[in-house]
């Protein structure tokens, strides 16, 4: 087994596998990266990685191996150092004294002095191809010039040429590179006045990834080897950078790698100098200007490091991105920064201060003395340190976690806690050191029995303060509301200002008042965790008529983090039935004309239990309350054809259709700058609703559910044709019933239902039918009661 697949998790691997190939995301899957190979050069994809299997291949070079191999490969080294190097920069912990899945280097034979060290290096190749690359083209030249602000005269004073040939791996012979599309910007690396490295670097590959000339290759190298002139030295962290900070007029140096412990030789360059750190603006930047700097800190004059304006990516936390941050290069080629920015970042720059080894090793507050007098790890003492930097909350009946963002509880990932785990053990992190703390962590904040997220029902988060629905008071928001949901809305219970535009847009597409009042309503409704009145809306047009605007103008009124998308035929899936988790609404534009079906439909409009899991986590029982929403040109036909499914659906027809230069295409904007008053529209609904005890009645939605009933259900058309129903109406024989229905059925042309179906249908359909055995003589004949014929003249 590989030290990445013992040691490693999958979402690890692929994250590193990532950075040492170009990925496409459309040819991989979560199991295996496809992408370009990074050993040889191609324009097509041939090379993939199994995550799972750690195993990489390559079709085009035949080359094959593991993670550390190919980490060996990508980064010039061999694989005794190579090994060692992957350790380190991933935080590996490891008995094993030689790299799996790659070949240990053989032990030296003894030498004699007419053998040549069998260890060597062969620069002779490398050494003729660079003799063999030509200066960058002019179009090079001018093409780094307006992108990465280099100079001809800073390429030409580095011997930045063009990569024309490679080393092939097979027979060592020098190739030429026939497309111009393969080659490269090459970077000669010097030690000692020898040609020791090329480091080959192509714009706009992959994270701008580079690879050393061929293995072994790739050791710790200054560059350039010495400061170019005397004065302060500006040290960066790319090599690309040097480039840059030399266009620019200063004196740049930097390392091909970022080794923790400088070589001597390397610190000798920059002895007694004036070193300014221009740190890459990302967390391991900073992270490895600290490194950087406690090397220098022993050999220089004097050492100050600059701090980054915050347009270089700062976050609104104050800390930097967590990777991919911005660079000396981004001052000047993004941002339009000049040189006597950067200088006046450079005289104001702080001197550094050697931190105390006790406060570089942070770690130790995690361990205490115990049996024995054994100093060992405490894993409740890290996870207290946790819930000090973060307010977590742990759902035990979901599984979710859940972090305090000041207003509201927002769902973080577990693998957030573990990251900071790490960081604050530093050396010292090891997997069960880090699972421990963050297990610990959970359940630590696992929240008081009784208790459940969003179960405070009357109120309501918005982004200045908690809502009483009821009562319309506020109060500072809280964690202790256990809230997980934040409307994005400002409101004023003073102002009077009314969404005039709003009111002329339902006017104009729903147009009946009464409508107008139960979608109020119905908006109002979507603010509750309340299903005791136990409606949908189902949204009909021939389409655009505004129904898509409504219900985008309601997602945003809820937010739309509190929305999720769910088709009613999805709602047979338990795992996408998670996803109506603490939602608010609902949402289905893709009906169709399509037969609808599904048992919990009406357990969510109604708000009874029902069954859902998280992917990789257990099943588990929720009360739903969020409001389902359907919109469709056409109404869809019902399986379900009880009086029970109708009662629970709210249907609104839009009238008009907006066409050409009837459609206003800035209505959405203007509606957007209404919402805190479609907000204060939709309390008004709210409180009618609560008040009347129910939906407002019109006559209109009254005629459209009916007509939705009759074309849904032909029985149902039937009936209101040619039948009298209620108690007064006596019974009828059902022979005579089900005569009448062929002769009806025949007469419009489709084909009538079996004897059976018909009636079973029927009492579906109308709920006071019941069956009855009238005497009519000496015999009793099955009969329908409540049920008569009408007189037809």
């Amino acid at each position: 087994m590989g030290i990445a697949l013992d040691k490693l998790t999958e979402g690890q691997r692929a994250d590193i596998a990532k950075s040492l190939f170009c990925v496409d995301k459309n040819a991989s899957t979560e199991a295996e990266l496809r992408g370009l190979c990074p050993i040889h050069l191609e324009s097509h994809p041939s090379f993939s990685y199994n995550v799972k299997k750690d195993v990489y291949n390559c079709l085009g070079c035949q080359a094959s191996g593991d993670l550390v191999k190919l980490y060996c490969q990508c980064r010039g080294l061999d694989a005794k150092d190579g090994f060692k190097s992957f350790l380190q920069e991933y935080g590996i912990e490891t008995d094993r004294k030689a790299p799996v899945g790659i070949s240990t280097p053989a032990q030296p034979k003894p030498k004699t002095k007419a053998e040549p060290e069998s260890d060597a290096l062969d620069y002779t190749a490398m050494r003729e191809a660079w003799a063999k690359f030509p200066p960058l083209p002019d179009t090079w030249v001018a093409h780094l010039a307006q992108t990465r602000m280099w100079t001809r005269e800073a390429i030409e004073a580095l011997d930045l040429r063009m990569q024309t040939h490679r080393q092939d791996s097979k027979t060592g012979a020098l190739v030429f590179i026939k497309n111009p599309d393969w080659r490269k910007i090459a970077f000669p690396i010097y030690e000692a006045g020898e040609l020791v490295n090329i480091i080959l670097y192509k714009p706009g590959a992959s994270e701008y990834k580079m690879v050393s000339w061929g293995k072994g290759f790739g050791s710790t190298r200054l560059f350039p080897p010495a400061p170019l002139h005397d004065g302060p030295v500006l040290y960066v962290e790319g090599i690309t950078d040097v480039v840059c900070a030399l266009s620019m007029g200063f004196n740049p140096i930097g390392l091909t790698t970022k080794p923790k412990k400088w070589s001597k030789k390397h610190l000798n360059q920059l002895m007694d100098r004036d070193i300014i750190m221009a740190r890459d603006c990302d967390q391991p930047g900073m992270e490895y200007g600290e490194v950087a700097c406690q090397n220098l800190y022993t050999v220089c004059r004097s050492l100050k490091l600059i701090n980054w304006p915050g347009f270089m990516g700062r976050r609104d936390d104050g800390q930097w991105p967590e990777k991919h941050g911005e660079d000396l290069t981004d001052f000047f080629a993004k941002h339009g920064q000049n040189p006597d920015d950067l200088q006046n970042l450079i005289d104001q720059a702080e001197p550094y201060v050697m931190k105390d080894p006790g406060e570089i090793s942070c770690a130790r507050e995690f361990f205490s003395y115990g049996v024995g007098d054994r100093l060992s790890f405490k894993p409740r003492l890290l996870a207290e340190r946790i819930l000090q930097d973060l307010s977590l909350l742990n759902d035990p009946e979901t599984g979710l976690l859940y972090k305090w963002n000041k207003t509201h509880w927002v769902v973080f990932k577990e693998d957030h806690v573990k990251k900071r785990c790490i960081k604050l053990l530093g050396e010292e992190s090891k997997a069960n050191r880090v699972s421990d703390a963050a297990l610990q962590a959970r359940v630590l904040s696992t929240i008081p029995h009784g208790r459940a997220v969003n179960d405070q029902d009357d109120w309501v988060c918005l982004e200045t303060s908690m809502l009483n629905l009821e009562t319309l008071k506020t109060r500072p928001h809280h964690m202790c509301f256990y809230s997980t949901c934040c409307l994005p809305i400002d409101y004023d219970a003073h102002t009077k200002a009314q969404p005039e535009r709003w009111f002329q847009f339902l006017e104009e597409t729903i147009q009946n008042p009464a409508v107008i009042d139960q979608l109020q309503e119905f908006f109002g409704y979507c603010l509750t965790r309340d299903t005791r009145y136990g409606k949908a809306l189902f949204l009909f047009g021939p389409g655009a008529d505004g129904k898509s605007l409504v219900i985008k103008i309601l997602r945003y009124m809820v937010g739309i983090q509190n929305c999720s998308s769910i088709g009613f035929a999805d709602l047979e899936d338990q795992f996408l039935r998670s996803s109506l988790y603490n939602k608010l609404l609902n949402i289905s534009t893709e009906v169709g004309a399509k037969a609808l079906d599904s048992p919990f439909f009406k357990a969510i409009v109604t708000g009874d239990p029902i069954t859902a899991a998280f992917k990789h986590q257990d099943a588990f029982d929720f009360t739903p309350y969020c409001k389902l929403i359907f919109a469709a040109n056409k109404k869809p036909r019902v399986l379900d054809n009880s009086d029970g499914f109708f009662r629970r659906v709210l249907p609104i027809q839009f009238k008009r259709q907006f066409m050409g230069k009837d459609a206003d295409t800035q209505l959405e904007e203007k509606l957007l700058e209404e919402l805190s008053e479609i907000f204060a529209w939709s309390l008004e609904g709210l409180h009618c609703l609560r008040k009347q005890g129910g939906f407002s009645h019109s006559k209109e939605t009254d005629d459209l559910l009916m007509e939705y009933k009759f074309s849904n259900n032909p029985i149902l058309s039937y009936a209101e044709d040619r039948c009298d129903v209620g108690k007064s109406a006596g019974y009828t024989a059902k022979d005579v019933l089900f005569r009448d229905y062929n002769e009806w059925a025949r007469g419009r042309n489709f084909a009538p239902m079996s004897y059976d179906n018909f009636f079973r249908e029927l009492y579906l359909a109308i709920d006071c039918l019941a069956q009855y055995r009238a005497r009519e003589g000496q015999k009793r004949v099955q009969c329908v009661k409540n049920i008569s014929l009408k007189i037809i003249s």
